[in-house]
């Protein structure tokens, strides 16, 4: 009589690889909406960096600078944001006699969300309500 070998049949596997695909669909989903709010947090708060760097710039030249990226904000503004990050495009657009200035955040990573979050030179909060986006 041969011996009876203890294991798992190819079926319970089956089975049990569904069930944990199923969970893992479950939860991934349930992390959309708290990663899109950090992301949101994000841009706010570099929105209020660049505001204050701004107000610091016009109490040293007297006047706001206009930047169109990332990068020209850092040099200009003496920021360090990441250059590298995915999520916001940035950019500080100016009157023409550089005495106002909006700040705006792009959303640039998720292609369903067309978000944009702006600030002023009269206002302490970013937004996402009556941003007109320069780009």
């Amino acid at each position: 009589m041969p011996k009876k070998v203890a294991g798992f049949t190819i079926l319970e596997l089956i089975v049990v690889c569904v069930i944990v695909g199923i969970l893992a669909a479950l939860g991934l989903g349930s992390f959309a909406g708290p990663k899109e709010q950090a992301a949101d947090r994000e841009a706010q708060a570099n929105l209020k960096l660049i505001s204050s760097a701004e107000k610091v710039y016009k109490m040293e030249i007297g006047q706001y600078f206009p930047c169109v990226n990332t990068t020209e904000i850092n040099n200009n503004l003496r920021l360090m944001l990441s250059t590298s990050d995915t999520n916001w495009r940035y950019k500080v657009t100016t009157n023409s006699g550089n005495t106002t200035f909006q700040a705006n955040a792009r959303r640039i990573t998720n292609p369903t969300s067309s978000k944009v979050f702006c600030i002023n030179d009269t206002q302490d909060n970013a937004t996402n309500t009556g941003c007109v986006a320069p780009w």
